[in-house]
């Protein structure tokens, strides 16, 4: 048996073949045909990437007719408003393009922060998919037949259902969390029809058999089921092997994000105050929230594009990467110096503060490039740890991490993180937990089996990491001094 998990990015998508034994058999990637920086996708595009892509990996099978099911996840926010006849009517607007408008700063107003944050359990904002529902609204030149989002609008593009999964509907403000539907009473005051929106179904739902003329396309069985997939940060932690309370993972790429698990709803709106999100997580195993940090792994790539860029030759010359190097230069104790990693401003959670930039403090005629590159781990770090204390705050704890992305092939990094978060780290050896997560949860659908008893044939894992006690020690006091710093910079000392 075959399982094919698809993965949709914001920039590209994958599809990866697995045995039903957890073996990797095929994958394809392909990038969007968009200009830098550019927030809206061709919905056409997006349809051509993703059935190209899964072309490509059944073609590279050469026991094709074993494929069973094919699962889509995708990034949240976004959608594609379609007609009756199923025809898109505008381009995607990107998770990250902005659609604030006084239209919806009125609404928020007028229905209120509280209300969105006791139903929907988030704290109202234009990145969500309502803005650009509004803003659609006013540009759709046909009426809205249905909003589907982007996992939605695939498994639609194959089979002709119309539906979405629980964590992706979370993240359009429109979602009552603890009743799990559509909520009434925001549909209303924001003048969404209910019928526009999908039908709303368990993640990892089995939704139907892929239509005869797209299996032909594909180059696929007739007879290949097809499962409505999640929030990829949702199949990213399931591929990580997230699964009791306590666990999260952490995706290191160009942004950082650690979805952490834990077994009820905070009490109170302290929690979403904070700009937590409250997801169902899979199995009834309780909920999932999103802490981020938009500065991340791009603040270690400014590192090696504009301070380490005289290490390309050498790092060619010994068929290395440039980070290879950077890690073996690194300094192996903790650093006097404090950065405060926001070279892109202060996006995520808990703090949105787009004024911010970045700040390293401690500089003397001793310090050298390697101590910098070691002190940026550090500030990206301290800002996640800042995460975990607000979590903490509302009851959600980490104790378990696993670490997935790009950051996780540092050995130096894991240990910084073991070392200022205070837990061991777990790195995750499988390069694509996401389209992995995607192709259990179809297993899962089509065998009756629990998804994470199919992932236990799935998931490798690398030496576990543990903090160093005196390492430890020193950071928590860096920590306190970072804590301080950055409350100056929420304050406005950045806007000097």
């Amino acid at each position: 048996m075959i399982s094919l998990g698809i993965d949709i990015g914001g920039t590209g998508c994958k599809c990866v073949a697995f045995r039903d034994d957890g073996v990797q058999l095929a994958d394809a990637y392909a990038e969007y045909p968009l200009t830098a920086g550019q927030v809206n996708l061709p919905p056409d595009i997006l349809t051509s990437s993703v059935f190209r892509v899964i072309a490509q990996c059944a073609a590279e099978l050469p026991n094709k007719e074993e494929v069973t099911v094919i699962t889509v996840s995708s990034f949240g926010e976004s959608f594609v408003a379609v007609d009756e006849a199923g025809e898109p009517l505008t381009d995607i607007l990107l998770y990250f393009g902005n659609t604030e408008s006084e239209e919806f700063s009125r609404l928020v107003q007028s229905v209120g922060e509280e209300k969105f944050m006791q139903i929907a359990k988030i704290l109202p904002d234009a990145s969500y998919s309502l803005s650009k529902m509004l803003y659609t609204q006013k540009i759709a030149p046909r009426p809205v037949w249905k909003y589907l989002f982007i996992a939605g609008f695939l498994t639609y593009r194959l089979t002709g259902m119309a539906c979405a999964d629980v964590s992706l509907a979370c993240r359009s403000l429109l979602y009552d969390v603890e009743k799990t539907e559509w909520s009434e009473e925001l549909l209303s005051a924001c003048s969404i029809e209910k019928s526009t929106l999908p039908q709303v179904l368990p993640t990892g739902s089995r939704i139907g058999t892929i239509l005869p003329e797209i299996a032909a396309q594909l180059g696929l069985p007739r007879d290949v089921s097809v499962v409505i997939g999640p929030h990829d940060q949702i199949v990213n932690a399931l591929g990580a092997g997230v699964q009791v309370s306590g666990d999260a993972v952490d995706t290191s790429g160009t942004c950082e994000c650690m979805t952490t698990l834990f077994s009820a709803i905070p009490q109170g709106l302290d929690f979403q105050k904070n700009n937590f999100a409250c997801v169902p997580y899979l199995d009834l195993r309780g909920y999932v929230t999103y802490a981020y940090n938009i500065s991340a792994g791009s603040v270690v790539r400014w590192y090696r594009d504009t301070l380490a860029e005289h290490l390309r030759s050498e790092a060619q010359q010994e068929n290395k990467s440039v980070y290879d190097l950077i890690n073996q230069q690194c300094p192996a104790q903790p650093t006097k110096l404090m950065v405060l990693p926001f070279l892109q401003g202060m996006g995520g959670t808990p703090d949105v503060n787009a004024n911010a930039t970045g700040l390293i403090a401690g500089l003397t005629t001793q310090t050298r490039l390697p101590d910098i590159y070691r002190a940026i781990l550090e500030g990206v770090t301290f800002e996640m740890r800042y995460n975990q204390e607000k979590l903490g705050e509302n009851g959600v704890y980490l104790e378990r991490l696993f670490a997935c992305g790009g950051g996780a092939r540092s050995a130096v990094w894991l240990q910084i993180k073991a070392d200022i978060l205070g837990c061991e780290i777990i790195p995750v050896q499988a390069e694509e937990t996401g389209a992995m997560g995607s192709a259990i949860l179809g297993l899962a659908a089509v065998t009756g089996q629990s998804p994470f008893a199919i992932a236990k044939r799935f998931w490798r894992y690398g030496d576990v990491v543990r903090p160093i006690p005196e390492h430890r020690e020193i950071y928590n006091q860096k920590y306190e001094f970072y804590k301080r710093l950055r409350n100056l910079y929420v304050k406005g000392w950045c806007q000097l």
